[in-house]
């Protein structure tokens, strides 16, 4: 799981969000464990020859899609996912578990967008003081009643 870990983080983000969940079950694992495991190194074996292409398009547009998953985790914490682009390919992604427990789908959208907000506000100070024009930074979401409540509070 140690070698699977380090592979997401630094070749394969297109697995973060299963190794997320496999860790989890490192202290008791069972025989579901070990398949979603096998299934995952079948789609490395598989995806070997791929390559990981990255291409700035030249807009000055980061673009963030964020997505939260509700009380997933056996403590009913949810679970977040989100990833960045500024073209072609991720160049940044995230799966992490909660660190709260949410009410409702829409809450934990929020949450989910609570979470990656840092990372988005830094990346757009660091792309303007490397030189780079930043002129929008654009965050995607699927859930209605989550954009409306982050926009009107």
């Amino acid at each position: 799981m140690m070698q699977m870990l380090y592979l997401s983080q630094k070749g394969q983000p297109d697995i973060q969000t299963a190794v997320s969940f496999l860790c989890e079950q490192l202290h008791s694992p069972n025989n579901d464990d070990y398949k979603k495991a096998s299934r995952v190194i079948r789609y490395l074996r598989n995806t070997a020859d791929m390559s990981l292409c990255l291409s700035g398009d030249g807009t000055g547009e980061v673009q963030w899609w964020v997505d939260a998953s509700y009380a997933v985790h056996l403590d009913m914490k949810g679970h977040t996912g989100g990833t960045k682009s500024m073209g072609s390919g991720s160049i940044y992604s995230t799966s992490t578990k909660q660190k709260l427990v949410a009410r409702s789908s829409t809450e934990s959208k929020v949450i989910g967008v609570h979470d990656l907000l840092p990372q988005a506000l830094w990346t757009n100070h660091f792309l303007k003081a490397q030189g780079v024009p930043v002129k929008e930074n654009v965050l995607y979401q699927d859930n209605m009643s989550s954009i409306l409540l982050e926009k009107n509070g």
